[in-house]
């Protein structure tokens, strides 16, 4: 971890919602007890099983959430890293680990839960962030454990398109530096079988993929069942 300019991260932090809602003297207090740092690709800015003692607040960058072997999710900021974890102080629930450079400030956690109580839209907003924290770690129990291979893999890309995607063709492009291993771990399977399923899509026209990311064709063309058009190999590096 390297230490950032706070003239490069106070524009960032003032973008999430709930500290956007604050008063400007409060916002200011809590910024200027702020440490502002950045996490290198595949170091850690949370570790699972220790508990929260600061506010991690992720301002750019992407990140992956992993729980011992699971990867959980992926998630982009602006963000306010594990709120519920962050309310109780408990231990965290997830390892979050940068997949490039990020921008993060640490926060006062005691400024930050003082502030919010003292407002009722944050406290409102605060409680909202941790129901749908909750909710998404339920949501990924199909990508998880229901159905097949394929299916899994496929209720995967579709939700990832959805979240991270830009049009692209009949499709989306999502920029997530993956490999194939890391996509294994987000759906509980073996690397080599999601190898064999991706490289069959990829045949089909389905998937592209780089080491940048990887494009998913939609729905539509997929249930269409005909191939789409094959771009030179070149294009289509593994992941």
């Amino acid at each position: 971890m390297r230490a950032a300019e706070p003239s490069d991260a106070l524009g960032e932090l003032r973008k999430i919602p709930i500290l956007a809602d604050l008063p400007p003297p409060t916002f200011q207090d809590i910024a200027a007890k702020a440490r502002w740092i950045r996490v290198d690709h595949e170091r850690a800015m949370v570790v699972e099983g220790e508990p929260i003692v600061a506010m991690p607040v992720l301002l750019q960058g992407l990140v992956k959430l992993v729980a011992g072997r699971t990867l959980v999710d992926l998630v982009r900021g602006p963000w306010l890293a594990l709120p519920s974890a962050v309310v109780d102080g408990a231990p965290a629930a997830v390892s979050v680990v940068a997949l490039g450079p990020c921008l993060v400030a640490v926060l006062d956690r005691a400024a930050f839960l003082g502030a919010v109580g003292a407002s009722a839209t944050a406290a409102t907003k605060l409680a909202e962030l941790g129901a749908q924290e909750a909710r998404s770690y339920l949501r990924r129990l199909p990508e998880l454990v229901g159905g097949s291979v394929e299916e899994r893999l496929t209720t995967l890309l579709d939700r990832l398109a959805e979240r991270h995607g830009s049009p692209l063709d009949d499709g989306r492009y999502m920029a997530l530096p993956l490999r194939r291993c890391d996509v294994a771990m987000m759906i509980h399977a073996t690397t080599e079988t999601v190898s064999r399923t991706l490289a069959a899509w990829e045949r089909q026209g389905w998937l592209r993929s780089n080491r940048s990311g990887f494009w998913w064709a939609s729905r539509r063309a997929r249930e269409g069942g005909l191939p789409l058009p094959l771009r030179p190999k070149s294009d289509r590096p593994e992941i």
